[in-house]
């Protein structure tokens, strides 16, 4: 298939679209928004593109998605042929089942919502722990889940990680993403189990065996929010004697809040990559965004 021919980000993330527009070497526009006084969004994007790249990812997603709707209309008024959304962080994942009657399968209904609108999808972590792939997400649309591992286990590489450090997830929804750190960087590997009560009522529990005395532990997630997972894993790591902890991140949605009680928890603030904008980005994704739509370029899926 052809190359796409420019990218558009929104202005709560444009530094990391104009990045990914800089990685493949094509031109970045910002859209321009507007809020009515009734909360309704206006959308103006006024470079026509004809095979464009849409950024956003949807934290804070109910607007986002409205807006995203609007962008997409606009594109195809002004005759894009193309659309791909890269968005990060992809949001209404998790309840990809009915676990109480009444509920919606969110990811199924944003899932058909955003593939009437894009052709083609990139996503960063997607909560995919049920669902196999992102394409039973985007039905009859190519897509590319990608794992944030990548950047994680550079940074770690380039501080000198000691050969001793263990990766620590604190879940088996983690275990491929301590995998992918670990393994690279020829690091053991321990992956715990959670046991949530409420959205800030959790407890992680890690295998009473987990070579953790007296070694550095990193703790790997792929969303932090209320941070009552990482502070659990924390303490049961310290429990099995870690010497040192330190936490990264793929998605980073917490506030001051929280982030005062990681200095509080002696755990110092965590690295995230940069999909969702935060104070602890530190881990750039547009190579790796980049590579995967080269990708949708070369091979045509």
């Amino acid at each position: 298939m052809a190359r796409y021919t420019g990218v558009y980000g929104f202005p709560e993330s444009a530094q990391a679209a104009r990045e990914l527009g800089e990685a493949l070497g094509i031109p970045c526009h910002i859209a321009e928004l507007h809020r009515f006084p009734d909360g309704e969004s206006l959308v103006r994007l006024p470079q026509p593109v004809e095979r464009a790249i849409v950024y956003r990812s949807l934290d804070q997603p109910n607007d986002k998605l409205v807006e995203l709707t609007l962008a997409a209309s606009v594109l195809r008024r002004q005759g894009a042929t193309e659309l791909c959304l890269v968005a990060p962080y992809m949001a209404y994942m998790r309840q990809d089942a009915i676990f109480r009657p009444g509920e919606p399968v969110s990811q199924t209904v944003i899932g058909d919502w955003l593939g009437r609108c894009f052709d083609r999808f990139v996503c960063v972590e997607p909560h995919l722990h049920r669902t196999h792939t992102l394409d039973e997400v985007f039905v009859g649309c190519p897509s590319r889940a990608l794992t944030g591992a990548g950047p994680i286990a550079e940074r770690l590489r380039a501080e000198g990680v000691p050969a001793d450090a263990v990766i620590v997830g604190p879940d088996e929804e983690a275990a491929p993403l301590v995998e992918a750190v670990a393994g690279p960087l020829g690091l053991a590997g321990v992956v715990g189990r959670k046991e949530r009560r409420g959205d800030r009522d959790v407890t992680v529990v890690l295998p009473a065996d987990a070579p953790l005395a007296g070694r550095p532990a990193v703790i790997v997630d792929d969303v932090i929010s209320s941070g009552e997972t990482i502070f659990s894993c924390a303490r049961a790591a310290r429990g099995l004697g870690a010497a040192s902890l330190r936490v990264f991140g793929v998605h980073a949605l917490f506030g001051e809040a929280v982030a005062a009680r990681f200095q509080a928890e002696g755990l110092g603030l965590p690295l995230s990559c940069d999909g969702v904008p935060h104070p602890t980005n530190a881990l750039p994704l547009a190579g790796l965004i980049a590579e995967a739509i080269r990708g949708f370029e070369t091979d045509g899926g």
